[in-house]
Parts: structure tokens; sequence; C-alpha cells
């Protein structure tokens, strides 16, 4: 949670986990599981940090513990798709978010095949609309019915967009021509999203923040089949560097639309609208790393990141401390590390994974070696993670 108020992630959980009998229903049960291996994950990282990893009952049997939970998750939650009505209940796809996070709080990996899974569950209910349309509507003051599926999807999305940025595939559920329920509403009691409180980001600003994203994965993925078949690439270049540049201009303008946003949240927008600049000048328009226009978005990202941290409210902040603070030089490098520390209060295994990236850039850069960026010592390390 981005924002330090009532979870309702949890509370939406809860009323399948709590409001069904133990064993009766195997989403039900999934969704348990993983929110158990949830549970230990966070329990183990909290013994590491206090120099308890090994012995009973330390660290390493917690996440041992962890483990276990995930695979039991996971073959319940294959059982609850091989029907109908499993295949079309919020707890299956809430099961299938539970198992992502757990692979999140673990160090990042091993994620792509659930998230796949739970996007399938999405589309065999009709797409993002559809399933809204469809959904029962709210009970007053819990998260149910279309609240909980419009909560769902909204991980869901926004777990394939950060996924996105490190694979270089293209997105489903916040491509351009397909991201209309995002901002919609399905039906009247379709009133409630919970992804500025969840992501600490504007709704309305994830969109851009999606197309920035795919925009880059387009140019790379287009890059890469380039260089493999050695042909001519400028007048590809040329216009996504048009393109880079309008998309640079049009993040630059981006305002939001009320005034009354929570702090972190304003924050957040300004912190992601600075990444997306650097992602922009970085990977499109191939501007150094020790430019003074990447160094000033940089700077701004940091201080923010520093910011929201020591307000406890630090989470999900991680892929901005990693672009950013894989641009740093001299003093800078400390306040990233600073961030870093202050991270660890409020994250899991993620925090050592990102943290890892940015150290492995800094020494390719310090000793001259080629690929000192984020981008190639991931694929070098074969990282395929998602962090938040």
């Amino acid at each position: 949670m981005a924002l330090p108020f009532e979870n309702p992630v949890l509370a939406a959980n809860l009323h399948f986990v709590l409001g069904r009998t133990r064993g009766s229903d195997a989403a039900v049960e999934s969704l348990r599981m993983a929110l158990l291996g949830t549970a230990a994950v966070h329990q183990s990282f909290l013994l590491s940090r206090n120099g308890q990893s090994s012995g009973e009952g330390g660290a390493d049997d917690l996440m041992q513990l962890a483990h276990s939970f995930r695979s039991k998750s996971k073959q319940l939650l294959v059982t609850a798709c091989s029907t109908p009505e499993g295949a079309g209940s919020d707890a299956t796809l809430g099961a299938a978010v539970a198992i992502v996070l757990i692979d999140i709080f673990s160090g990042g990996q091993n994620w792509s095949k659930t998230l796949n899974m739970a996007k399938s569950l999405v589309n065999m209910r009709g797409g993002p609309a559809v399933l809204l349309a469809r959904s029962p509507d709210t009970k007053p003051n819990t998260v149910t019915g279309v609240s909980r599926a419009r909560l769902l999807l909204e991980i869901v999305a926004v777990y394939e967009l950060f996924g996105c940025l490190v694979t270089c595939q293209q997105l489903t559920l916040l491509s351009p021509n397909a991201n209309s329920w995002w901002l919609d509403q399905a039906k009247s009691e379709d009133s409630h999203s919970y992804v500025e409180r969840v992501f600490g980001m504007s709704r309305r600003f994830i969109p851009l923040l999606a197309r920035v994203i795919g925009f880059v994965a387009r140019h790379l993925s287009g890059q890469a089949r380039i260089n493999e078949l050695s042909t001519d690439d400028s007048l590809l270049e040329l216009d996504d560097a048009a393109e880079a540049r309008q998309l640079y201009t049009t993040v630059q303008n981006w305002t939001p639309c009320s005034e009354n946003v929570p702090d972190r949240v304003r924050a957040g927008d300004r912190i992601y609208q600075n990444v997306a600049q650097i992602l922009l000048l970085r990977d499109v328009l191939e501007v150094p790393a020790d430019d003074m226009l990447v160094q000033q978005h940089a700077d701004v990202v940091l201080t923010l990141c520093s910011e929201c941290g020591q307000g406890k409210m630090g989470v999900d902040l991680n892929w901005p401390t990693i672009i950013a603070g894989s641009q740093a030089f001299g003093p800078d490098r400390a306040r990233v590390l600073d961030i870093f520390d202050i991270f660890r209060a409020q994250c899991c295994y993620e925090i050592e994974t990102a943290e890892h990236i940015v150290l492995q850039v800094w020494k390719r850069i310090d000793e001259d070696m080629p690929g000192a960026d984020w981008r190639s010592v991931m694929r070098d390390l074969d990282l395929n993670v998602l962090i938040l």
C-alpha cells in the first residue's frame, strides 16, 4: 500500500476467506494459501533484517514455508480454473494476484506465468469492461462486487505495466486501443477506484505512463530486430525520435485534474513523470547519463523518493529509485543508498534486488565496462523481475 490507510486489498480478500467454509472452494483455498505465503515472506524479511536468517524459525525457514504455501496455492488455482464457475470467480483472480505478490516480495522472480494466468482469467470473462459490467453491485461499506472486480483489474493492469517495463512485451490491458475501461464506468455502481491508494499515482496519469512504457518497449524491440537483421534503421530512428520528443512534452505538460490530491499521490505523479522522461531520453533519444537534463530529472526523482520514504510512504517506489539511481555519480550515490535503507523498513526482498541492480550499474560505470545501464545489467544477469 502506497498510502498508509485501510488496505482495500486485504478487505476484499478477507471477505472471501472469512465468508466461506474452509476447504469448500478451491479458489478460496488458493487465496487463503497465497495470503499465508505473503505473510510468511514478510515475516522472513523482518527476521533477516534482524540477523535471524538461519536456525529453527528463522528467515530461511519462513521463506521455505512461503514457497510451500505458494506451491499449494498454485495447485489449487489450477483446480479452480478447471471449472467455469471457478474461472469466473473473483476469488480465483484474487488468488492469482496474491501469488504474484508473493513473487514480488520474494525478490521479483517467477511471476510471469501466474500473471499471464490472471490476464487469461480476465479475457475468459469477456475482458475488463464486460467483467465490470457483469459484476454485482457493491455492498455498502465493503470492497465487494464491482468495486472488488475493479480493484483486482487495476492491480493486474499495473503489474502488467511494470512487467512490460522489463520484458518490453506489448501491453494488453492498458494498450491505447483497449484501455477505455480504466477511466470509464461500466455501470452506475462502478464508481470506486483504489489505484491511487494502492500504487500512489493518479488514476488519470497511469494511461500516459503506459503509453510511454509501451512506446519505449516497441522502440527497443524494433531496435533489437533491426540489429539482428543488420538493416538500415535511420528512418525508424527519425520517426521514433520525433515521437519521443512529442511524448516528452506531453508528459512535461501533464497536470492532475484536481488540486485535492493526497501528498503521496502528488509526489508519485511527479516521480513517474520524471521517470518517464528519463526513459524517453535514455532509451529512445540515447542521451548520455551525465547529460544535464537527465541529471535534473534524476535529482527530482531521488529527492521525492527520499521524502516519501522518510514519511513512511516509500512503497512502490523501487523502480524510480533504480532508474534514477542508475544515472547517479559521485555524492548522489550516497543519496541512492540512503533511500534504499529507508525503503527497507517498508518493503521486502524486492529491495535487495533493486539495490543489486543499481550497484551493478555503478560497477560497470566505474570500471568503464560495456552495458553500464539497468537494462543491460538485468539482461546479462537474467533478472526478469517484477518489482514496484
